[in-house]
C-alpha cells in the first residue's frame, strides 16, 4: 500500500468514526433542567462531529502532495461564472426569476463554451421555465419581477 492510499484510508475511517459520533451524540439523554441552556451535553459532540467530518472529507479528496493544482484550470471561465452569479443575485429582485435565470443559464452556457445561440436560449429559457412550473407545483412563489408588476 502506497503512502497516499493509506492517507486516504486514514481519512476515510476518521471520516465513519466522525459520522458515527455525531449520530450518537442525538442519543446523549439531556436531564430536565437543561432543556433551554445553550450548551448541554450534546453541543460539544453536535459541533465536532461535523467537523472532523468535513475535514476529513478535506484530506479524502485533497491531491496528492506535489502535483500542481491549479495547472490545467480555466481561472477566466471560473471568473465568469462568479462574476455572473454576483450579477443573478442583483437581478433577481428586479427581473424577476425566469428571466434572470434563463439571462444566467445562457450566459453560463456560453462561458463554457457554446456559441450556437438557436440552442443556447431555447434550452436556458425552457429549463428556467420548467423550474418555475416546477416550483409552482411546489407552491413556492417566485417573484417575476418588473414584468410581474407591469401585468398586474
Amino acid at each position: 500500500m502506497t503512502r497516499i492510499h493509506a492517507e486516504r484510508l486514514v481519512a476515510l475511517l476518521i471520516l465513519l468514526f466522525s459520522l458515527a459520533y455525531f449520530v450518537l451524540a442525538f442519543g446523549i439523554r439531556l436531564p430536565p433542567s437543561s432543556d433551554d441552556t445553550p450548551f448541554s451535553a450534546r453541543t460539544f459532540p453536535l459541533v465536532l462531529g461535523p467537523l472532523a467530518m468535513a475535514l476529513s472529507l478535506a484530506l479524502l479528496v485533497r491531491p496528492p502532495a506535489g502535483e500542481d493544482v491549479g495547472r490545467g484550470l480555466s481561472w477566466g471561465r471560473a471568473a465568469g461564472l462568479v462574476a455572473l452569479m454576483a450579477l443573478y443575485a442583483l437581478a433577481i429582485d428586479r427581473l424577476g426569476f425566469v428571466v434572470t435565470s434563463a439571462l444566467f443559464l445562457a450566459g453560463g452556457f456560453y462561458v463554457l463554451g457554446e456559441r450556437r445561440l438557436k440552442v443556447l436560449l431555447p434550452i436556458a429559457g425552457v429549463t428556467a421555465l420548467g423550474f418555475w412550473i416546477l416550483f409552482t407545483l411546489l407552491d413556492v412563489q417566485l417573484d417575476w419581477g418588473i414584468f410581474g408588476r407591469m401585468f398586474r
